[in-house]
């Protein structure tokens, strides 16, 4: 009996009346076929503009896409056959069903893109039209690497806007809370770490996308010195948050609780009357408003009698008292132009080319600073708050325990890679941003 031989090719069609065939040829060996789209189409300005697909893979678990324009494109699949039994099928014609994938996305990047991709950070504060720090970092050739300042008070009102100016950059970002403080006169009872989580996103050409970021001193820590949460919003929607770790109580041993990533929550302080971690936020369930205090109970929902003051819960988009009181909802974007302080000044070092979405605040500061503030002293220090983060940690209410974390938070928009409770033993929240490349 001989071999059977190698099945025929199949055959291609078009559809005439949405486009014209200038050529065909099928000089794809077989091994490694591909198909190439090309159609015309009318631009904005009113020339023809040609775009190219070439799908490589077609007869594999996966295929490649590439495209000869810049920008975020969507694809779906299209499954049929004339004998198969979809479900459903028509009532009335019996014909089948075609079978459609989820849509995705994917990012077509020029040939600029290979040797630059550059991203601009722009420093401003929320209660001043200063000139401030402006720079641009290639990440082809470095990440971007951002983190609260341990020497300065301005971690509150400080803004890091960040934007690509030549075209969409996909990034990946590892984000982390700070950790609680290690009370001095008890080093076996250590600071809670913050919590860390690593995502993957695309910044579209001059968005405004904000981090807010502080560390393990007062204000953005809380009374106590729970640590700070870290916050990463675009425009002023919050995609992703980390929380802050508790600050260590004052007995060996009494540790604070964990901070949480993204989605995850903080975990409670040790000891007796330690405080409550932050409770968990499933994805994109995060209320809008903000607020200071969420009511003092434990994780069951019981009322606990040891417990020291409750922390908050950040808001989901930013508000700001200038952009209120324009009538721009929270969640908005304002349009391009530069960036605006809380009373509506214009920072001059800002660029006039970005769509602005943040919204300074300096009544509330986003209620980002929402650990649980401590009431308990120890040798004239307080100890034991409660670390910051989408909802704050709870502060101990006695020194034999130590403050809750804080949890993490992710709106769904980014991809995330890993999410963690802990990760960061540092007294400053960070963030690192990558070029990322699959």
């Amino acid at each position: 009996m001989s071999k059977a031989g190698g099945g025929q090719g199949g055959s291609s069609a078009y559809n005439s009346n949405v486009c014209t065939l200038d050529s065909g040829s099928s000089a794809a060996s077989g091994v490694d076929p591909y198909i190439e789209v090309e159609y015309t189409s009318g631009s904005a300005s009113g020339t023809t503009v040609t775009t190219t697909t070439k799908i490589k893979g077609a007869q594999e678990r996966t295929f490649r896409l590439q495209r000869n324009t810049v920008g975020i494109h969507t694809v779906q699949c299209e499954i049929s056959h004339p004998t198969a039994v979809n479900n459903p099928a028509s009532s009335s014609t019996r014909e089948n069903s075609v079978i459609m994938t989820d849509k995705v996305e994917f990012s077509a990047l020029s040939a600029v893109n290979l040797t630059r991709s550059n991203l601009t950070y722009e420093i401003t504060k929320d209660n001043s039209d200063g000139v401030h720090k402006t720079e641009t970092v290639n990440l082809f050739v470095q990440p971007m690497t951002l983190a609260g300042n341990s020497t300065s008070a301005d971690n509150t009102i400080r803004n890091i806007h960040i934007y690509p100016p030549e075209e969409d950059i996909k990034v990946k970002v590892t984000l982390a809370g700070s950790a609680g403080e290690t009370h001095l006169d008890n080093v076996n009872a250590t600071g809670g770490q913050g919590g860390k989580t690593v995502f993957t996103y695309t910044l579209l050409k001059n968005t405004e996308y904000t981090v807010k970021l502080g560390c393990t001193i007062e204000p953005t820590s809380s009374i106590g010195r729970g640590g700070a949460g870290a916050y990463f919003y675009e425009g002023g929607r919050l995609l992703v948050c980390c929380g802050g770790g508790g600050a260590g109580g004052g007995a060996s041993g009494v540790n604070g609780g964990d901070g949480g990533g993204a989605n995850v929550p903080g975990r409670p302080g040790g000891g007796m009357g330690a405080g409550e971690g932050g409770q968990k936020v499933n994805t994109g369930e995060l209320p809008s408003g903000g607020s200071h205090n969420m009511g003092r109970t434990t994780a069951q929902g019981r009322a606990n009698p040891l417990a020291g003051t409750p922390g908050g819960k950040v808001e989901s988009c930013t508000v700001g008292e200038y952009w209120r009181d324009q009538g721009i909802a929270p969640c908005a974007f304002m349009g391009s132009g530069k960036f605006r302080d809380s009373v509506g000044r214009e920072v001059s070092s800002t660029s006039a080319l970005v769509n602005r979405g943040y919204k300074a605040d300096t009544d509330n500061y986003g209620y980002r600073h929402n650990g649980g503030n401590s009431t308990v002293l120890l040798d004239g220090t307080f100890i034991s708050g409660g670390g910051s983060g989408a909802y704050g940690g709870a502060a101990a209410g006695i020194a034999a325990g130590g403050g809750g974390g804080g949890s993490g938070y992710s709106n769904g928009s980014v991809t995330i890679l890993e999410t963690q409770v802990g990760g960061n033993e540092n007294a400053e929240a960070f963030c690192l941003i990558e070029l990322y490349t699959e």
